[in-house]
């Protein structure tokens, strides 16, 4: 009868021990993790600016991929186009223009400015002239020579800057 007390003792702990084992794990707190969860706010936008017609979500709305979210007015989408065709018009225009060269009344006024350009060349030169022998003799001062040179320079200089203005 001992041996049997012993073996029953026995074999109720052994299921005490196999039944701790196997429910002790589900007895115990569920295990916490700590940390950051992280994530990237996703803002959507128009390709185009515009007043918006239909908004189609809501915040906090799940959408799908392909789903339209909202709609720009169209009208002022077109607004914007017609604008964009009418600078691209402008543009080609302007391109046309300037293959076509100058008008004759154009050149006219370029050819009046070369011939205004060298007479007061030519007087620049002429006045120079007259000084530099006098200068040399000494009537009049280096100083007055010294403007006359530099008065015939600035006008050489303007009759090359209006034959280059007509050519280009």
């Amino acid at each position: 009868m001992r041996q049997r007390l012993l073996v029953l003792a026995l074999l109720a702990c052994a299921a005490l021990l196999v039944a701790g084992l196997v429910l002790a794990p589900r007895l115990a707190p569920p295990k916490v993790l700590s940390g950051y969860v992280e994530g990237e706010a996703l803002y959507m936008a128009a390709p185009v600016s515009g007043a918006l017609a239909k908004a189609s979500v809501q915040r906090g709305d799940r959408v799908t991929a392909g789903q339209d979210l909202f709609v720009i007015d169209p009208a002022q989408v077109d607004a914007q186009r017609s604008q964009a065709e009418a600078q691209v018009a402008a543009a080609a225009a302007q391109a046309q223009d300037a293959r076509k060269g100058q008008r004759p009344v154009e050149l006219a006024v370029y050819d009046a400015n070369v011939a205004a350009a060298e007479a007061r060349a030519r007087d620049a030169l002429a006045s120079l002239n007259r000084i530099r022998p006098l200068a040399a003799q000494g009537v009049y001062a280096r100083a007055r020579l010294d403007d006359a040179q530099a008065a015939y320079d600035a006008a050489a200089a303007q009759v090359a800057a209006a034959k280059r203005q007509r050519q280009a």
